[in-house]
């Protein structure tokens, strides 16, 4: 009997030990961790999630359509009196179109918390609207009056020379009339609709957009 006892206490020392061991092991007692270690993840900020979404080149957010009436009458003169058959005309039409929008690479972000509000704001501050393009539909060109002479030939060149500053002029127009403003009624809706979309931003944040200068202001 007495041969029995003594491993039997033996094999309960040893698995004891062993118990022990893997306890401290588990708990990193000797700068081990056979467990996976499990950290919390660390919360983004609203600002980080809209910085991203948002557009990271340039934004077309309103499209202008124009036709414009070109005409052109020019003659060869003398100290302001015409030189006969030197005088040429030409009459056409053409349709262009000019994209209008933002640089997406100046938006800046801004989380705004206040104690007394309601909700916290995120501000967006938007550069300002410029030209993105500006096109010529070629296929839209109509002629509808052409006359020329031997002295005074209508060249590719001349009828090139008015439409550019034609352009110019349009781009001009545009500029300074209403479709900056709806350009930039469409931006805000746009932008205003995918920022709201986001499950971490929509019905917690409040918008507010700003429309800076050239200079950041």
């Amino acid at each position: 009997m007495k041969r029995t006892v003594l491993p039997i206490i033996l094999i309960i020392i040893i698995v004891g030990l062993l118990a022990v061991i893997g306890l401290l092991l588990g708990e990193g007692k000797f700068g081990f961790n056979l467990l996976p270690k499990i950290e919390e993840k660390s919360e983004i900020s609203a600002h980080t999630v809209v910085k991203e979404i948002l557009p990271i080149g340039e934004y077309a957010s309103l499209a202008y359509h124009y036709t414009s009436v070109v005409k052109d009458i020019n003659a060869k003169d003398i100290k302001g009196w015409t030189i006969p058959f030197t005088t040429r005309k030409y009459i056409f039409t053409f349709d262009g179109k000019i994209k209008l929008g933002i640089d997406g690479n100046k938006i800046h972000v801004e989380e705004v918390i206040e104690e007394d509000a309601e909700e916290p704001l995120i501000r967006i501050y938007l550069p300002p609207i410029k030209i993105l393009s500006h096109e010529v539909i070629d296929d839209s060109i109509e002629i509808f009056e052409q006359s020329q002479t031997i002295f005074n030939e209508l060249k590719i060149a001349d009828a090139f020379n008015v439409t550019a500053d034609r352009k110019h002029e349009m781009e001009e127009k545009v500029m300074s009339g209403e479709a900056v403003k709806e350009a930039e009624i469409s931006t805000e809706q746009h932008l205003g609709t995918l920022i709201k979309s986001l499950p971490g931003i929509k019905g917690k944040y409040k918008l507010e957009f700003v429309w800076q200068n050239e200079n950041g202001e």
